[in-house]
């Protein structure tokens, strides 16, 4: 696939972009940075650059003073960050690539977006719809933290994943690739990693989710939905 190609999915899924937009995107593309896995995009209290996510997953985290880390959300394919003509919390957060990340440098179309030209006006709202959407699942996750039982955590987790990855075009059905350790997992979802091993076999006991060589199947999509009071509610402007 196109390495543009996520990134235009998930824009156009928002706001059905022109194709003086998708253009635009298209050459912003063209140059390509690569952020080694562990690598940091930005440390906390800074602005990080504008960027364009191509291939590869990333997170935002804070890392306490003991060493634990808590993952507020994962970044993936398709996803923007710094793109906010406002400095936003989530952009002044730790960003770290959890595996081999390929992206390019937005800043010039957040630059171009702010000169507030009509002909860029569906692609100003189709960011706006993503930064809307990170807050819910920033909402989201608050709740799967607060109230939510260690199965019920980790089915809500993957569904919204599996919803993110098949609007960027990265999906194969209820399949998806899932390139996260189990401690990355506990790290995002406040468990130990012993507590995240057993639910996962449970899981899989249970004929929940088959997993395979970094690979996740849902295989009872509607259980883990009711289990973990799951909707995929995403806004949309057309």
């Amino acid at each position: 696939m196109p390495a543009d190609m996520a990134a235009l999915r998930i824009l156009n899924t928002a706001a059905r972009l022109s194709e003086e937009e998708r253009a635009l995107v298209r050459r912003l593309c063209v140059f390509q940075e690569v952020i080694a896995a562990g690598e940091a995009f930005t440390s906390e209290g800074r602005s990080v650059t504008p960027r364009l996510i191509l291939s590869g997953w990333a997170c935002r985290q804070r890392t306490l003073a003991d060493g634990q880390r808590q993952i507020f959300g994962f970044l993936l394919p398709g996803d923007g960050l710094g793109l906010s003509a406002d400095p936003r919390p989530l952009d002044e957060t730790t960003t770290v690539a959890l595996t081999r990340v390929e992206c390019v440098d937005a800043v010039m179309l957040r630059e171009i977006l702010a000169l507030q030209d009509p002909r860029h006006d569906r692609l100003r709202r189709a960011l706006a719809t993503a930064r809307r959407y990170e807050d819910t699942c920033l909402l989201n996750h608050v709740v799967r933290l607060g109230r939510q039982s260690a199965l019920a955590r980790l089915a809500h987790l993957l569904l919204e994943l599996r919803d993110r990855l098949q609007r960027a075009g990265l999906c194969n059905g209820d399949r998806m690739h899932l390139p996260l350790t189990q401690e990355m997992l506990a790290d995002a979802l406040g468990l130990s990693l012993v507590h995240v091993s057993r639910t996962l076999n449970q899981m899989k006991r249970n004929q929940l989710i088959a997993m395979q060589n970094g690979w996740l199947t849902l295989l009872d999509e509607t259980y883990l939905r009711s289990a973990c009071d799951y909707g995929a509610d995403y806004p949309v402007l057309h």
